[in-house]
């Protein structure tokens, strides 16, 4: 309650002009989805949930059911080009979150945390499956002790129920430099939205949406 809906609406329809301030306090200042927090998750949750009942009553023109996949592919791009401001700080046109993935930068608390989260959405009631790319630096699962981490991770989500999990092992650093020579570093292959591909072979959005997403050192 620190700003009126007016005044909210107001900076959404200008993209923010001016409201710097206001932009900050939406980003930093208020619960995520992706940080293991349980009021905010649910909301998530819930938005899932009636989507599938919704779809449920549906019956396609042969009077066969719909069966709902929470996944994204690249229209969270597409989708976020056409879609203005949203309460949550981001401006106009940045993409949307992928899939069930955390918004670019919004999962600060660590993977166990995003995983929390995403475990709390209805997986089970998806007949098309879901999905989630999950990104994290290489120090987390480098050494003696990498491949174990990494296989805790893996398990701990599947005892949580989570669904499809893709990961990328790899620094927005190492990124950068594959944007800077192309030629030196661009081989570097990178999950996408559904597929992998050399970095070097995005498009320029696309390979700012990559860079964005958060990184998990911890």
């Amino acid at each position: 309650k620190s700003v009126t809906a007016e005044s909210l609406i107001a900076a959404l329809r200008t993209n923010f002009a001016g409201d710097e301030p206001l932009r900050q306090l939406l980003l930093h200042g208020v619960a995520k989805y992706g940080n293991d927090c349980e009021e905010v998750d649910l909301l998530a949750a819930r938005a899932c949930n009636d989507f599938i009942d919704l779809m449920d009553m549906m019956r396609s023109p042969l009077g066969s059911r719909y069966v709902v996949h929470l996944f994204t592919f690249l229209a969270n791009v597409g989708f976020g080009a056409q879609t203005g401001a949203t309460p949550d700080g981001r401006r106009a046109g940045e993409p949307l979150a992928y899939s069930l993935s955390a918004t670019q930068g919004r999962d600060e608390e660590g993977v166990s945390a995003l995983l929390s989260t995403i475990s709390r959405l209805p997986h089970n009631r998806a007949g098309g499956a879901t999905a989630a790319i999950i990104e994290i630096e290489p120090r987390l699962v480098e050494g003696p002790g990498g491949i174990d981490r990494m296989t805790q991770i893996l398990q701990s989500a599947i005892a949580l129920g989570v669904g499809q999990m893709q990961w990328n092992v790899v620094t927005a650093e190492r990124l950068r430099l594959a944007q800077e020579d192309p030629e030196r570093y661009g081989n570097i292959a990178v999950r996408v939205a559904g597929y992998s591909q050399k970095f070097k072979l995005l498009s320029p959005e696309l390979q700012e949406h990559v860079i964005a997403r958060t990184k998990h050192s911890h």
